[in-house]
């Protein structure tokens, strides 16, 4: 990779480079299985701002991880150069199925981090459709592709005008301000505060995580019914 950074350098190109992580196949494994490994290599090289990675749905799925944590990562490193769209079952080979046909709800929270935070590359989609399929249906399954992906987008549009989502967001991640003062860079004196705080175990037990009501309504949204 530093190689050909470096000859991308001399010749003028100016291009950039996305790793695409995977964990094994064809052969038992490969050297960079994960956004985080992938992250971790670019991180060693002569040229890291020249590299970063396209995370693909199926290829994080296969090893039983979470494709959004995943992207989400390369964000924050401001890495998410390029993205593979598609779906999987856990725990086996590269299906590349069509985007959606697997698992909505993933898909639903990928597509909702993507228009969230404004990613503005390509959506790829790095699937294929059935053997068995014809060239219509081949046409079929790339409009699904991106069909999927439009009407997940739709779905997200209608998660934050939702106001029975919204308040249960807002009930979640209410937060009184107790303890900001111990948040933010290291002290000796945060740390020593926060040793000696003293947390109401019965107080904080009152106050409920309603994370089960959030899912119902996220899935209800998804089915079309609310």
């Amino acid at each position: 990779m530093n190689y050909l950074c470096e000859y991308n350098m001399d010749q003028g190109y100016k291009y950039k480079f996305a790793l695409e992580p995977k964990p094994n196949e064809p052969r038992g494994d490969i050297y960079l299985p994960t956004v985080g490994s992938a992250l971790a290599f670019i991180a060693t090289l002569d040229h890291p701002d020249m590299v970063g990675v396209n995370p693909e749905v199926a290829h994080e799925q296969m090893s039983g991880l979470n494709f959004m944590h995943a992207i989400a990562q390369a964000w924050d490193a401001g890495k998410l150069f390029h993205i593979d769209l598609n779906d999987q079952k856990i725990g086996r080979y590269d299906q590349d199925f069509r985007f959606g046909a697997e698992s909505i709800k993933q898909a639903f929270y990928i597509v909702k981090f993507l228009e969230d935070v404004g990613y503005d590359g390509s959506r790829h989609f790095d699937a294929h459709a059935y053997r068995s399929s014809d060239w219509q249906d081949v046409k079929a399954f790339a409009k699904g592709c991106i069909r999927s992906y439009l009407i997940l987008k739709e779905k997200t549009e209608k998660f934050r005008a939702d106001e029975e989502i919204q308040a249960l967001l807002a009930e979640i991640t209410t937060d009184d301000g107790s303890m900001s003062q111990y948040v933010g860079q290291y002290s000796s004196e945060k740390a020593a505060n926060l040793k000696s705080y003293g947390f109401d175990q019965d107080e904080l037990a009152k106050h409920g995580q309603p994370y089960e009501q959030l899912d119902q309504l996220v899935f209800e949204l998804l089915m079309g019914v609310r």
